[in-house]
């Protein structure tokens, strides 16, 4: 069930992006556009829009070891990630999609009862498509939510070393309500033009409330079987751009007939890529290392900032589900790797000619594995990996207002770790990483 579930939800995302990219490649050729502006819709809650969120999460876990009592654990802690949706608006009634990534830091031991084994629990991530229903106020759109929620959470033995233990997914349902506030902070600063301007122009801030609730899943290890699920209320604020919400730029510029590509954009990707755990013997010094691979498909965000006519500046975010996955020895013995979430912040620097935009990126990136030595079963849901990330890649303006993009990353994985598996601690790991990835930008300004 659980690789059926990986596998549609990279299915899934792949889809979206790849829908992007086949209704990109159905729209007519742009030959040497007249300078034209059409002005944006303002006055409604219409159109696309993407946005970053962080939050806090309270989430009620209940366990059951072999039939017995169940047990209850409360733990409390951060939650964030990316999202992107589209709004239709009809006599003030606005109905939408959306989609999102989250990663969790949800996590704790449940102390167990007489003749039960006291248990580690660990939700890993979240990512949620939903429906929204909202009524447009003017600078004010309150709505409610619902949809589904899919999960990874990790529960293992509580010992320090955690060596046994096991990942699911499961399928639930979410549930909330907020607002979303128009707001303008250069406006609010009296900035009418520049860098600041730019960076701090009108934006729209969300406040909500989601509950989310999943059914129970089965935890198999160290000779137990736990049915466990678990309930969640979440209080989170979002920042989005959308479209008609920024100043106004012409598509072509007047002065030096070059299409803008500043301001704001989100969109989707899909693509694959190859990790490297290489693995330090603390004991002997020596070094095993092996390749894994596969699938990625995510959402990501990001601002330009263009000077001189030509060169570009940026900041980027992405969050991305992955079935990275292999095979190989570490000094602990045999060992499957499977990276399940990435993410990452980076910089941008470009130079526009026309509708290309090549560019090299830098800054930092996260991702978590599962690792298991498949001859004992010992097994961690969470391995964190840092890593500072490079790359290059090109993109390419198909209209107005959307582009297409392909790059190569590549992560020198920093900050190794200590890989208890089979209650050892002799393993210390880092991990590099090659990732390929195409996608679809929609352009808010």
């Amino acid at each position: 069930m659980r690789h059926q579930l990986k596998g549609g939800l990279v299915a899934a995302l792949g889809l979206l992006s790849s829908t992007a990219l086949v209704r990109a490649a159905d729209l007519p050729a742009r030959t040497a556009p007249t300078p034209v502006f059409v002005a944006p819709i303002v006055n409604n809650w219409g159109g696309f829009y993407a946005g970053s969120t962080y939050g806090y999460d309270f989430t009620n876990f209940r366990t059951r070891q072999n039939g017995g009592a169940a047990r209850s654990l409360d733990k409390s802690g951060q939650s964030g990630g990316g999202f992107v949706g589209y709004n239709f608006e009809y006599n003030k009634v606005v109905v939408g999609a959306e989609g999102g990534i989250d990663l969790n830091l949800v996590r704790g031991n449940e102390r167990g009862n007489a003749g039960g084994l006291p248990t580690h629990l660990d939700s890993l991530y979240d990512v949620r498509l939903r429906g929204r229903l909202g009524y447009d106020l003017g600078i004010f759109m309150p709505f409610i939510a619902g949809g589904a929620v899919i999960n990874e959470s990790y529960q293992s033995t509580e010992a320090p070393l955690n060596a046994a233990g096991a990942n699911k997914q499961s399928v639930g349902y979410t549930i909330g309500a907020g607002v979303d506030v128009k707001v303008n902070p250069a406006g609010y600063l009296g900035l009418q033009q520049g860098f600041l301007a730019s960076l701090l122009g009108p934006l729209v801030v969300r406040v909500e409330y989601l509950h989310d609730s999943l059914p129970d899943s089965t935890y198999a290890f160290d000779g137990r079987s736990f049915r466990t699920h678990s309930d969640s209320d979440i209080v989170r604020a979002a920042i989005i751009q959308r479209f008609g919400d920024n100043p106004p730029r012409p598509y072509i510029d007047a002065a030096t007939q070059q299409v803008n590509w500043a301001g704001g954009y989100g969109g989707v990707f899909g693509g694959g890529g190859f990790i490297t755990p290489e693995t330090k013997n603390l004991i002997n010094g020596g070094k095993t290392k092996f390749d894994t691979s596969g699938a990625q498909g995510g959402l990501f965000t990001g601002t330009n900032f263009i000077f001189r006519d030509h060169y570009m500046i940026g900041v980027e975010g992405s969050t991305a589900y992955t079935d990275i996955e292999g095979n190989g020895r570490e000094p602990t013995g045999p060992t499957h790797f499977r990276n399940y979430i990435n993410a990452d912040l980076r910089a941008r620097a470009g130079y526009a000619f026309g509708s290309y935009l090549p560019f090299v990126s830098a800054g930092f990136a996260y991702g978590r594995s599962e690792q298991i030595n498949t001859l004992t079963g010992s097994q961690l849901g969470r391995v964190n990996n840092e890593a500072i990330e490079a790359g290059a890649g090109l993109d390419y303006r198909i209209s107005e207002r959307v582009s297409l993009r392909g790059e190569y990353l590549h992560e020198f994985g920093i900050n190794d770790k200590i890989v208890n598996l089979n209650n050892t601690n002799y393993a210390k790991q880092s991990i590099d990483g090659d990732f390929f990835r195409i996608g679809a930008a929609y352009h808010f300004e």
